[in-house]
C-alpha cells in the first residue's frame, strides 16, 4: 500500500493532477513506478531502448499501470517508494514481453494481471467480515 505523501506526489508528476478515488491514485504510482522503471533501464541498456519504445511513446498508460502493478512498490512513512530488485526484473522482463507483442489493451491486461497472479502464487487471500484472513477458493482442474 502507498501512503498519503506517495499518492500526492505521484498526482503532482501525471498530467492527471486531480484524481477522485484512491484506485486512481494509485494506479499514477503505479505508472510512475513503471516509468521510472523502464526509463533507468533504456537508460542502462540502450540497445534494448527501442523495444520499449512502444509502451512509452506515446503512453500506453493502462498497460504501464499494470506494469507497475508487477513491480510490487510500496511506501513507507516518508513516501519514499520501495521496491526489490526480483521485483523490478519482473518488471522488465513483463515489459519486453509485452512490447514485442504489441497487444491490443484489454488483452495486453489479461497478459500482465495471469503473470502477477501466478508470480504471487495464486489468489490472494481475503479478509472475511469476522476478520479473519480465509483463502480464496481456488479452481478445480
Amino acid at each position: 500500500m502507498f501512503t498519503e505523501e506517495a499518492l500526492r506526489q505521484a498526482a503532482g508528476y501525471s498530467y492527471a493532477r486531480h484524481v477522485g478515488t484512491r484506485r486512481g491514485a494509485q494506479d499514477l504510482v503505479y505508472r510512475m513506478f513503471a516509468i521510472a522503471a523502464l526509463e533507468h533501464y533504456c537508460e542502462a541498456f540502450p540497445e534494448n531502448a527501442p523495444a520499449l519504445e512502444w509502451l512509452l511513446e506515446p503512453r500506453r498508460h493502462t498497460l504501464l499501470s499494470e506494469l507497475g502493478r508487477l513491480g510490487n512498490p510500496s511506501s513507507g512513512g516518508d513516501g519514499e517508494l520501495r521496491w526489490s530488485s526480483k521485483d523490478v526484473t519482473l518488471l522488465i522482463e513483463a515489459a519486453l514481453e509485452i512490447a514485442d507483442l504489441h497487444p491490443p489493451t484489454k488483452e495486453g491486461v489479461a497478459i500482465l494481471r495471469e503473470r502477477r497472479r501466478l508470480m504471487r502464487g495464486g489468489f490472494r487471500k481475503r479478509q472475511t467480515s469476522t476478520g479473519h484472513v480465509d483463502s480464496a477458493p481456488k479452481p478445480q482442474m
